[in-house]
């Protein structure tokens, strides 16, 4: 990952072995999904309700569909589902219960939209230890291989050498896993409140229309 960008050094990635470019693989993929969701949740300011609850604070049953236009212009998850919230309300073929069921099908569209590549994330934060460690493994294996044929002429340079070659996998597998698990930790953090925050307008949404939830 960037904290450790010499390690993209073609020698060092050779000289680390096969496991090494598998790990420089995930380390690319890693930066991707992470550019990728920072991307989108800017676009749909995630973290920015402030327009959206001033909208909410004017709202009444007389005023509902003229600030329904000026919802529908926001990005945000939550003002999907609020836009829903007041689309049903005056809509004949939505009984309560089918009116909550299409808000929570909205809802639910919403947040998968948000979680969307955050799997691959979490999985290349998991792996790529354990390929940095079993990578350091094979080195270590290969380093008392190359030392057992020297025989008698052991040289301890012929041993060090091997074993730092052997850790860097272990040590670019950790640059890679440490960001990319904070990031994921990062966004599953901010789903989790524009999850909280969506519950809440829809609470208040409904409250402020005359439903009882």
């Amino acid at each position: 990952m960037p904290s450790l960008i010499n390690l993209y050094n073609l020698n060092l990635l050779a000289k680390g072995g096969p496991v090494m470019f598998i790990l420089l693989g995930f380390s690319i993929l890693a930066l991707f999904i992470i550019i990728l969701k920072l991307i989108q949740f800017s676009i749909v300011k995630v973290s920015n309700t402030n327009a959206l609850d001033n909208i909410i604070s004017k709202l009444n049953k007389t005023n509902a569909k003229k600030l329904l236009i000026e919802i529908q212009q926001i990005k945000n998850p939550i003002a999907k589902v609020v836009e829903v919230v007041i689309l049903t309300k005056s809509d004949r073929r939505f009984d309560k219960e089918s009116r909550e069921s299409e808000i929570s099908r909205i809802s639910s569209i919403q947040i998968r939209n948000l979680e969307n590549y955050l799997g691959g994330l979490e999985v290349i934060a998991s792996i790529s230890p354990l390929l940095g460690l079993f990578g350091t493994v094979l080195g270590m294996i290969k380093a008392f291989l190359n030392l057992e044929k020297a025989g008698s002429q052991i040289d301890p340079a012929l041993l060090a050498g091997g074993i730092w070659e052997a850790l860097l996998t272990t040590a670019f597998g950790l640059a890679i896993a440490i960001p990319a698990l904070a990031a994921y930790h990062l966004f599953e953090n901010k789903i989790s409140n524009t999850r909280d925050k969506m519950k809440d307008a829809t609470i208040r949404t409904n409250t402020l229309l005359g439903f009882k939830k």
